[in-house]
């Protein structure tokens, strides 16, 4: 595996994007290859796929890029990168630049990732597959579409990988994640039960929801705004521009390529019910191929588990999941299908 440090501009000019470009170890710079752009999930990520402000490593970008540039494929380069604000990708003036971005500044800084990897000597520009985990799948058709729309001399996306996001909503998700916890509490037995349900009630949750969109949505719209007596930052433009965001008109409208979405049975934060090929053929009409699955035991981290999967024990199961290794089945379903979009004659 060769990995080459590289940085690009941000859609802010005042940000430059620092990332990996991981290339095969048998590219010999002679070949033109393609390229996947990863396009990480909600909160502050680096390029390699963690939080180390939130001591969360899971290293998804690291483990994919070693495992798919190690694998059988004839070769393909993966770019990652620290979002802005995040890492390396820091603002020249401004520590909360992370924090005052928006869902459509993430939009912007992906499609100049498209620009650098189209323009590098060694990335066949018509060949680039965005795969985008969680947030990053639930923009991947905004992405397409500014890529289209480019005067940058882009050619179309070749290919989307959504992981555990695939026509899915933030709004939506977050009330979806509302609901699995209350069907957790209602259905927990014994004393720590009844507690739960005392602290733990629909109202208080509706509540809490409403009460952080009241904030995000005040009359002078803050970048962001402080919360847990200011020892916590929420991004506000971000949940205000999601909010305004229907994903199926995007998913209807702006994939036209290839496409595979996966997400796990086992995934308590988004709905897997849209993987299933029926429902995933209307919504999005218009793409030359879609291929989806719902691997039983698969979780929202891209691993998997035997044990139950619940958003009451996420922190110690995530915590204990972070260690192992991508799941097989993910990888195995993605390697085939990049062969067949990427390779196939």
């Amino acid at each position: 595996m060769n990995r080459i440090e590289v940085t690009f501009p941000s859609a802010d000019p005042s940000c430059q994007l620092s990332g990996d470009l991981t290339l095969p170890p048998t590219s010999d710079g002679t070949d033109k290859l393609p390229a996947v752009i990863i396009i990480a999930g909600s909160g502050p990520i680096d390029r390699n796929g963690n939080v180390p402000s939130l001591h969360a490593y899971f290293n998804t970008s690291n483990n994919f890029a070693e495992h798919i540039t190690s694998s059988s494929h004839k070769g393909i380069a993966i770019l990652s990168y620290d979002k802005r604000g995040v890492g390396k990708s820091q603002h020249t003036h401004d520590k909360n630049c992370y924090y005052k971005a928006g869902m459509w500044d993430f939009v912007y800084d992906a499609v100049e990732a498209v620009k650098f990897v189209s323009d590098h000597s060694q990335i066949d520009k018509s060949k680039i597959i965005l795969l985008g985990h969680s947030e990053g799948a639930i923009i991947l058709p905004l992405i397409c579409n500014e890529v289209t729309k480019s005067n940058a001399n882009l050619k179309p996306i070749h290919g989307c990988i959504f992981y555990a996001g695939f026509g899915e909503n933030l709004i939506d998700a977050m009330a979806f994640q509302r609901t699995t916890l209350l069907k957790e509490v209602n259905e927990k037995s014994g004393l720590l039960g009844w507690i739960l349900r005392k602290v733990i009630t629909k109202e208080r949750l509706e509540k809490q929801y409403t009460d952080l969109m009241t904030k995000v949505n005040a009359d002078n719209e803050p970048e962001y705004i402080s919360m847990y007596c200011g020892l916590m930052k929420q991004p506000a433009k971000w949940l205000r521009e999601h909010a305004k965001y229907n994903t199926h008109i995007a998913l209807n409208e702006y994939i036209s390529c290839h496409c595979l979405a996966i997400t796990g049975m086992k995934d308590f934060q988004v709905r897997n019910e849209f993987c299933i090929q029926s429902t995933a053929e209307k919504l999005v009409p218009h793409a030359k191929s879609i291929e989806v699955h719902r691997p039983i035991n698969l979780t929202h981290i891209l691993r998997s588990t035997e044990e139950e999967a619940k958003v009451l024990n996420a922190k110690s199961l995530y915590g204990k999941m972070s260690k192992m290794p991508l799941d097989e089945e993910l990888l195995a379903i993605t390697d085939a299908w990049l062969d067949r979009v990427l390779f196939a004659s």
